[in-house]
């Protein structure tokens, strides 16, 4: 069976059409699922099997492609959940903080999916060079392997 070269679909640009033989049914009829294809999570591991603590961090530098672009998403999970008093997590970017309300897991639960309180972001805006830092605020007890994964989209 012949192989078939790979060909590059260049990306769409306003005025422009998008046809449903480059890109199919579901991006040509939802072109907020066109923008998710370019959407890349970022994952940042806080600890190991070492318990959590507060002077926990972990760091992402903004890389040329995301120049301009915006945090859109933010979660974090943990392998082992806290059995005391829940995780808190804050995301800045240099001293600015990048969330109006942290990242929690609440007590017992291993990820964001399921918190009382969502995080909000209020500073999305990235460029290149940025350094984007997640530090722990509240590390529960017994929390092990424990990340952070932000959603980033570059700028259109």
């Amino acid at each position: 069976m012949a192989l078939t070269p790979y060909v590059a679909i260049t990306k769409p640009s306003v005025g422009t059409g998008v046809s449903k033989s480059d890109f199919g049914d579901d991006v040509v009829d939802d072109l907020n699922r066109l923008h998710t294809l370019e959407d890349m999570s970022i994952y940042i591991p806080l600890n190991d099997a070492t318990p959590l603590t507060t002077s926990a961090k972990g760091y992402w530098r903004v890389p040329s492609k995301f120049d301009g672009g915006s945090l859109i998403g933010v979660a974090a999970c943990c392998k082992d959940g806290s059995s005391s008093g829940e995780i808190e997590l804050a995301v800045k970017n240099g001293a600015t903080s990048m969330l109006s309300t942290n990242i929690t897991i609440d007590q017992t639960e291993t990820d964001t999916l399921t918190a009382a309180v969502a995080a909000v972001i209020s500073a999305p805006t990235l460029a290149v060079g940025d350094f984007i830092e997640i530090s722990v605020v509240q590390s529960g007890t017994g929390v092990t392997y424990c990340a952070c994964e932000l959603t980033v989209r570059p700028s259109a």
